[in-house]
């Protein structure tokens, strides 16, 4: 059986799939199953991922029967999934550190206290073009004590103990997680494990601005706070992330009026920080 087991959910994500599973394939790391999910993409994914990676019996193609959403879409990869380690991709990012799985097998294999471990990211738009890469703090202290404030996590970057996060209870299918999921998992995570992060900025991820509405954007912020106030006691600085959740929520009204150059300038500040 493999050792690691490659999630990859995508519903119509036929413009780069074939890029984020080649950057699968350029990795030294050969012990790997790479699960992808049509969670009901029109037409069907299968028809546009590459042969050579379809001729590969490392690889397998589900294809929900419906559209089923993320959630759901995610618990499907993880209970199929055979490897010690599950590792996430989503169709429209990559691996740009050819060694990316290689480190974090090692770094799992010598840390059996860590439950979840990510990489840094490369943040980019449509086109290409950098905007600014997002520095992921590497132990578990220092992820802890942010971890309030936003999603440590490029979900992209990740690789977790499949048994950990299966006891757990997977991914939380829940309406008040959508969009959310993986940070809900990384709170529930970090009551049972440590946290970790590898200085290297491995993944690349598309920043999609038109991705999210207002509206969802509005509730996902409301959300958001739901979670801090749900598990937020078991981390530090709970009352003034609780406080700044709430300020958040009322200034993204006067976040949403301004030009898109100025969201991403500050979108990018508040990443790094």
């Amino acid at each position: 059986m493999p050792k690691v087991s490659i999630v990859l959910p995508t519903y119509n994500g036929h413009q780069f799939i074939n890029r984020a599973i080649g950057s699968v394939f350029e990795q030294t790391y050969v012990d790997w199953e790479l699960i992808i999910i049509d969670d009901g993409s029109s037409p069907a994914i299968d028809a546009t991922i590459e042969k050579k990676y379809l001729d590969d019996s490392r690889v397998r193609v589900l294809k929900n029967e419906k559209n089923l959403r993320i959630q759901k879409t995610l618990n499907r990869g993880l209970k199929e999934s055979k490897g010690e380690y599950v590792a996430r991709l989503d169709d429209d990012d990559w691996w740009n550190c050819k060694d990316k799985l290689q480190r974090q097998v090692e770094f799992l294999d010598s840390n059996p206290d860590i439950g979840v471990v990510g990489t840094g990211a490369i943040i980019i738009d449509k086109v290409g073009n950098e905007l600014f890469k997002y520095e992921l703090a590497t132990k578990d202290s220092e992820i802890r004590r942010k971890i309030l404030k936003k999603n440590p996590y490029i979900h992209a970057s990740v690789m977790f103990r499949k048994d950990l996060v299966v006891k757990l209870g997977g991914y939380s299918e829940s309406e008040e997680t959508l969009h959310l999921e993986d940070y809900d998992l990384w709170l529930r995570v970090g009551g049972h494990a440590k946290f970790a992060g590898i200085n290297h900025n491995c993944t690349s991820f598309l920043l999609d601005s038109g991705g999210i509405s207002s509206q969802n954007k509005k509730e996902q912020l409301s959300k958001n706070t739901k979670l801090i106030k749900k598990y937020g006691k078991n981390y530090p600085g709970y009352s003034k992330y609780l406080i700044f959740s709430y300020i958040r929520n009322v200034l993204y009204v006067f976040y949403n009026l301004m030009p898109k150059i100025i969201k991403v300038r500050i979108f990018s500040i508040y990443k790094r920080g």
